[in-house]
């Protein structure tokens, strides 16, 4: 995966890491967005709780899921965490043909609700990121525009950084869309935002 030039994120070091930073390995986050939905497809908001909500790939979403899978491919995954709508499910499968890892079901990372409070939808976001630390593996995460840039926007650290962040992708995040960011002791960095060189 190609890397910005740009670095995105705040540095936190812990005292482990001035000490022996031999110790602190690196892992690598990697965020790919769901690909084109049937509802997608038809231009409906899948943001509320009705039918459209939880539609299949569309022929195109499935082709879209093919052709990231063949660019994360050769990445080294360890797990799988999807959200559990099946857009995004679906992307997941298709892309662990080539690893075999577990896929985590994981509800939190749906798309935001129209009605949905915004601070109950960051907690949401920030308690499934802690439970992928905790996992301390490269992750692969399938999700939604929202949470993934808002799981992005957590990692800046930062309400204002992480604000502009969400701000000036919000209408860019296409379908099967890659972020990648690495986590080194309590240090995120983003390295890649919403690239989707892998559809041309």
């Amino acid at each position: 995966i190609p890397h910005n030039k740009g670095k995105i994120g705040i540095y936190k070091h812990s005292k482990e890491t001035f000490n022996n930073p031999a110790v602190i390995k690196p892992i690598n986050i990697i965020l790919v967005r769901h690909g084109e939905s049937l509802a997608n497809a038809q231009d409906i908001s899948q943001g509320n709780n009705d039918e459209y909500s939880d539609t299949p790939l569309s022929k195109k979403g499935k082709e879209q899921a093919i052709k990231v899978a063949e660019r994360l491919k050769k990445e080294p995954l360890d797990l799988i965490y999807s959200s559990d709508l099946k857009r995004a499910k679906e992307t997941a499968e298709i892309i662990n043909t080539f690893h075999h890892v577990p896929i985590t079901s994981d509800k939190r990372l749906r798309d935001m609700l129209n009605d949905e409070p915004l601070e109950d939808f960051i907690k949401k976001c920030e308690h499934s990121l802690k439970d992928i630390e905790k996992e301390k593996k490269n992750t692969l995460v399938v999700a939604h525009g929202s949470s993934i840039l808002t799981l992005l926007a957590i990692t800046t650290g930062s309400r204002e950084e992480g604000g502009k962040l969400v701000k000036e992708h919000s209408n860019t995040y296409g379908n099967t869309h890659v972020s990648v960011v690495e986590k080194k002791g309590n240090a995120y960095e983003i390295k890649l935002i919403g690239c989707g060189r892998h559809l041309s």
